[in-house]
């Protein structure tokens, strides 16, 4: 697995502003993320504002020129947004990009997922140590045993109080992200992840989200 990221002031307020700026003037489409079939069924859960692919470059530049440095690996941004999330994600990879709930046809060796959040949010991204070459995590259970040592019931109660409770058993904790205005988030596309359960405190948070893959 690649490191996980977590590096506070990677891009300035400005840089925000202008990146945010930028996406919203090169937008290709725009979806509403509700979910059929897990913890928050029926419910809407994210609505998530693309970038046309020929644009991804441009828009992210100001990211894509930092991350020269940093990443050990050229790499090309596969796709691109800025995320609203309403409701906290449920455990998954991100192997595949999904639009619509549609996983769109992969392009090459799935390296990072990064996200920068756009404010300062009472939120965390949650990563397992835990991954799999696929997204969904009731595949990962039915090939898989439970752990004799798995993720404590206070970081389990913290973070996951949304997600299946028989999960629990299946993950280790990797780190988990606060989210901080201007922070770089990266993790491997691989690894299992989801948002803490922040609907309680938090009507909606916003990030820039970006898919990484290996060039």
């Amino acid at each position: 697995m690649h490191s996980t990221l977590d590096i506070e002031d990677f891009i300035s307020i400005e840089e925000i502003k202008e990146t945010k700026r930028r996406v919203y003037e090169s937008i290709s489409e725009k979806t509403e993320f509700v979910d059929h079939w897990g913890v928050w069924k029926g419910k809407h859960v994210t609505t998530q504002h693309w970038v046309e692919k020929d644009q991804l470059s441009f828009v992210f530049s100001i990211i894509q020129e930092k991350l020269q440095g940093l990443l050990n690996l050229p790499f090309e941004i596969e796709k691109g947004q800025i995320l609203q999330s309403y409701l906290a994600y449920d455990l998954h990879t991100d192997y595949f990009v999904k639009v619509n709930h549609l996983a769109k046809e992969l392009e090459g060796i799935p390296y990072y997922t990064l996200v920068i959040p756009i404010a300062d949010f009472n939120s965390y991204t949650v990563v397992f140590q835990q991954s799999a070459d696929y997204n969904d995590f009731y595949l990962y259970k039915e090939n898989n045993a439970e752990l004799d040592n798995y993720i404590s019931d206070s970081d389990w109660l913290n973070y996951c109080s949304h997600c299946w409770p028989e999960d629990q058993k299946y993950l280790t904790l990797d780190k988990a992200c606060s989210w901080k205005q201007g922070k770089l988030i990266g993790f491997d596309r691989r690894q299992f992840h989801c948002s803490d359960n922040f609907t309680d405190k938090l009507e909606c948070k916003e990030a820039f989200v970006l898919w990484l893959r290996k060039k």
